[in-house]
């Protein structure tokens, strides 16, 4: 199963899911996809959201390795607030997505109409939006 991660599933994350996840992941290196990526306020810190777009979206691509199971993909996908029992109650949907270059990856794409605080990063890359902006990066599990 191949990834792309955009925003806080990233490597050198500094939350626990992610730094869980990436021992069980191989990194294969930057990428790009279209779309439109937006920040998002939350009161845990910012986080990003893909939406359907044609502007650049800079992440990364990773293939799980051996040992990846069906609750470690159920991990990330509760961390996403993605239920693939109840998708259309999911903030988040995973799905795959084209990459620029060719291929298909697994991402997590936000499924709920945009807060009216969330803000446009058109670049597309949302570390550097964080870096940009001073705001810090939603580090903790959503409360339901």
């Amino acid at each position: 199963m191949r990834f792309f991660f955009y925003g806080t599933l990233l490597d050198g994350s500094d939350n626990p899911v992610a730094q869980a996840i990436h021992a069980l992941l191989e990194p294969e290196g930057p990428a790009m996809a279209k779309g439109s990526l937006h920040a998002v306020p939350d009161p845990a810190g910012w986080f990003p959201a893909l939406l359907p777009g044609n502007g650049p979206v800079h992440g990364k691509t990773y293939r799980a390795r051996a040992g990846f199971s069906a609750a470690d993909l159920a991990q990330m996908d509760a961390y996403e607030d993605y239920d693939p029992a109840a998708p259309d109650a999911s903030l988040y949907i995973r799905a795959e997505l084209a990459l620029a270059g060719g291929g298909m990856a697994q991402a997590y794409l936000f499924n709920r109409p945009l807060p009216p605080e969330s803000q446009p990063i058109a670049h597309g890359d949302f570390r550097r939006w964080l870096a940009e902006t001073g705001q810090a990066q939603f580090t903790g599990l959503r409360e339901a």
